[in-house]
């Protein structure tokens, strides 16, 4: 079940060659070595010298290649003979299997349900499967525990405890409990075979043995018979259900390292990263975890506890520490020239960061070779290559009806009580983002809102008790009754109103200014409706463009849903003439027909052209099998091309992700397209049935009729790709085609819209786009810095335009920089809101940035003190490397 305890000073050595050897690490299939930088192989040094006292936080600035770090990590303690846990988010499970690859290793696909747990024991298959305890590495989802049991569940999905507790009797005491073979509930082969093997293992294990038989027995003791076999027992908070955990966990094995991405998600002791962490995965006494997470705290002192619990650290010191820092800070910030605040504030500082370097490494972006580029030739403060423009809409320039709403719903925050009229509280909150007048228009759906609340952490609100007399209440409702029918008004005035709301309006002006200046932007809001109104509105704009000038554009008609968006464009861009539907559509089926034939010259010798391109420059086997299998597709297609035909659907694709251009692209180019488009609509191991890390072509087949229906799914769709939305519904083949086509200059989507927890953690989007636009207010520092993590990474869009602008000798105050761009209604809680962010946003960039004065803040004359005073602020960068 384990190879054994690992040496952790065997481990730290290891670590150390891999972090002074040559930068290129020969990996398994990747001949031009695994690329670490200086930085990352110094983190590896500093690693090593932390794990074998302690866990360690690899809290390194988003975009710093924290993952690279971690798989060196398993790379090293794997060949000390150690096996390793990593613990994801449900949708980075690809990335991480990628980066693994690239790092020379292997996994499973991510461990996301128990029934795939038990698939490991699926008796026809038994043969060709490795129990997850034989697995040197698993990757686990975060909401693996999240089984929704009770006392109609079915026996399977339970039964592995019992299974497991009478195993081990009939091991350890010779007898199977009482009434166990008659038991109807019991029997299932998948769990039968689990339990088996993992009593088999623990009882064959050598170094493990002590360890497992002491959680078997302690398992026994606490499992009632037959009280184990009431199904209501394994519901959530009941008694069983730990143990039940700690069975599922036995049949994972013992590891030796736990990676934890994302750490900061689900602090709480009872979410399910928690009891994962803490009660499934089993550990030996000298187990270490390594937590992920560009922000360790947020928005509390308190946070930096939760982080270091993340790692096995019980400090109850920290917490007093941080808040000490934090005050010192704020005096800091209000008497910058005072000497005596000044040398308290060092000291603090000081001790922070001794109390946390033993736990803690990040590196910053202060270390990153483009910004301090950009800073050197800027002569600006380091973390200006971030600039802050925003997008404001003033109350006193909208319509009379719109400033009516505005009045409106101000007026209901001093009428009424949240107790009294939560929907008017509500409404008044997100009205300036659009929320608040979409529920008024349309039917409420808070399905996709209430899932990103939760994912944001944001508690229920406790209703306070009315207070006064129920006259008083009946008269405050009264009063908010007559402001929210003034907003109503307003909402029902035309059939677009949402589509005419000031902040949709505004961030599209934005986005249509980037866009014609060549960039493409990314776009996080919270809620889904006006998301949609916003990418609806986004290509109903730009289809009008299109049509007036000529250009092809790719829809022949105008669907149902986008109808609205269209009629709204058209009033908006104060087109010339009556609009008429059908007139309309068919311009668009003209136009259409015209762009099929572009398409089709297109799609002329494609297949031998990427046959060539696959001879010039060899492309990986699995993209190989899969195009043998589009081959035989055509030609067992009907020779006549459809929309859902193969050669169809795949030129389509591979057209979109080239840039345009008059004559074919080269055959390599077409092979490294088609490479990367397949890539990106299945998942690695996705099709190979028998495990053999390769597709034969019955496999290659199979998988490609699957491909085939996804790519119909896919580029068939009705609605234009100027704009483009990810929530939580889209598709994870979906996510991966989106950042696929984002990251490539010249490809629809120019804006890709996402939803907050969707988009924020893991997406590498930043190969074209340097404009992040917030569209609704955000409460958490942390989650902002996650979004602009998109687009701020290594090889970034940015640093590529900063660098050519830098040998061009640009004037130094024209130099790109990464735009965020908060759109703020004025006189609304938006402003308020982003108020509160900034303020918060300081003191995380105090405690994690080194910016404790941050540039913005005008102190004339004192730049040499500031810069002083910055300079003494906490590091937490590895040291240098040996010689």
């Amino acid at each position: 079940m384990t190879r054994g305890s690992v040496d952790w000073n065997q481990v730290a050595d290891h670590l150390a060659v891999v972090a002074n050897a040559e930068p290129a690490i020969p990996a398994a299939g990747h001949p031009e070595g695994w690329q670490l930088n200086a930085g990352q192989r110094m983190s590896l040094l500093a690693i090593g010298e932390r794990l074998p006292n302690n866990g360690v936080v690899i809290a390194d600035e988003v975009g710093m290649g924290k993952t690279r770090i971690a798989v060196a990590v398993a790379r090293s303690v794997l060949a000390c003979g150690g096996r390793v846990a990593i613990v994801v988010p449900p949708g980075l499970g690809f990335q991480w299997r990628d980066e693994l690859r690239d790092g020379g290793l292997e996994a499973p696909s991510i461990l996301r349900s128990f029934w795939q747990y038990l698939s490991a024991w699926e008796p026809e298959c038994i043969d060709d499967r490795k129990p997850w305890f034989k697995e040197p590495v698993v990757l686990i989802s975060h909401a693996f525990t999240t089984w929704r049991l009770g006392t109609s569940s079915q026996p399977w999905r339970w039964a592995l405890l019992p299974e497991v507790y009478a195993q081990w009797r009939k091991r350890r005491d010779g007898r199977l409990p009482r009434n166990f073979r008659s038991n109807d509930k019991l029997g299932d082969a998948w769990v039968q075979r689990a339990a088996m093997d993992i009593v088999d293992s623990a009882h064959a294990a050598s170094s493990a043995r002590p360890r497992l038989q002491k959680l078997l027995d302690g398992l026994v003791e606490q499992t009632p018979w037959p009280g184990a076999l009431e199904a209501g027992e394994y519901a959530a908070n009941e008694r069983l259900r730990p143990w039940l955990e700690r069975a599922v966990g036995l049949g994972l094995g013992l590891f030796d390292l736990i990676i934890i991405d994302e750490a900061h998600k689900s602090r709480g002791s009872e979410s399910g990263l928690s009891r994962l962490v803490e009660g499934v995965l089993q550990t030996t006494d000298r187990t270490r975890r390594v937590a992920m997470t560009a922000t360790p705290v947020e928005l509390d002192a308190s946070q930096w506890q939760g982080t270091l619990g993340r790692i096995g650290v019980d400090r109850n010191d920290i917490a007093d520490l941080v808040k000490g820092f934090a005050e010192t800070v704020r005096r800091v910030r209000c008497s910058p020239s005072n000497p005596d605040v000044r040398e308290v504030y060092s000291a603090t500082a000081r001790t922070f960061e001794t109390a946390l370097t033993p736990y803690l490494i990040r590196r910053d972006k202060r270390e990153d070779p483009a910004v301090r580029a950009f800073n050197d030739y800027s002569g600006l403060p380091i973390h200006a290559y971030r600039q802050e423009l925003e997008i404001l809409v003033d109350p006193a320039t909208l319509s009379g009806p719109w400033k009516e709403t505005v009045c409106a719903a101000e007026a209901l925050s001093l009428v009424t009580r949240h107790a009294d009229d939560p929907i008017g509280k509500r409404l008044r909150l997100t009205l300036g983002s659009g929320h608040g007048i979409a529920a008024l228009i349309v039917a409420p759906d808070e399905a996709p809102d209430g899932q990103q609340e939760q994912e944001d952490g944001i508690e229920a609100e406790t209703h306070e008790a009315a207070e006064g007399t129920t006259g008083d209440r009946d008269k405050r409702l009264e009063r908010a009754a007559w402001w929210r029918d003034v907003i109503t008004r307003t909402a029902h005035a035309s059939d677009d109103a949402l589509l005419n709301h000031p902040v949709l309006l505004s961030a599209i002006d934005a986005i249509e200014t980037a866009h014609r200046q060549g960039e493409k932007v990314l776009v996080f809001g919270r809620f889904t409706r006006p998301l949609q109104a916003l990418v609806n509105l986004l290509n109903a704009r730009e289809l009008w463009r299109y049509l007036e000038q000529g250009r092809p554009w790719p829809q022949s008609k105008v669907p149902d849903e986008e109808w609205p968006a269209v009629q709204s464009a058209h009033r908006q861009l104060g087109l010339a003439g009556p609009l008429d539907r059908s007139e309309l559509d068919a311009r668009l089926e003209q136009q259409y027909k015209a762009l099929e034939r572009l398409r089709e010259r297109f799609r002329t010798d494609l297949l031998d052209n990427i046959e060539r391109g696959m001879e010039i420059q060899p492309v990986h086997m699995r993209a190989a099998a899969l195009f043998s299998a589009f081959k035989t597709s055509v030609e067992q297609t009907a020779s006549t091309p459809n929309r859902a035909h193969p050669l169809v659907l795949v030129s389509r694709a591979l057209q979109e992700l080239l840039p345009p251009a008059s004559e074919a692209p080269p055959p390599e180019r077409l092979a490294e397209a088609f490479t990367e488009f397949v890539d990106a609509l299945c998942e690695r191991d996705e099709g190979d049935d028998d495990g053999d890390g390769d597709l034969d072509p019955t496999e290659a087949d199979a998988l490609w009729a699957v491909l085939v229906q996804r790519m119909d799914d896919e580029y068939n769709r009705t609605q234009g790709g100027f704009a483009r939305l990810m929530y939580g519904g889209t598709r994870p083949d979906t996510r991966r085609l989106l950042q696929l086509a984002f990251n490539r200059q010249q490809s629809f989507p120019r804006v890709l819209v996402a939803q907050s927890m969707v988009g924020r953690e893991g997406l590498n989007l930043h190969r074209a786009c340097r404009i992040v636009l917030l569209l609704h207010p955000e409460w958490n520092p942390g989650v902002v810095e996650q979004q602009i993590g998109r687009v701020d990474r290594l090889g970034s869009h940015w640093e590529r335009l900063c660098t050519e602008a830098i040998a061009k000798g640009c004037a130094p105050h024209e130099l790109p920089r990464i735009e965020i761009r908060p759109v703020i209604f004025k006189g609304t809680y938006d402003e308020k809101n982003w108020e509160v962010l900034r303020e918060r946003w300081d003191d995380l960039r105090a405690q994690l940035h080194g910016v404790i004065i941050p540039h913005r803040e005008a102190y004339p004359g004192m730049q040499e003190l500031v810069d002083e005073i910055n300079s003494m602020a906490p590091s937490f960068s590895p040291a240098p490397l040996r010689s």
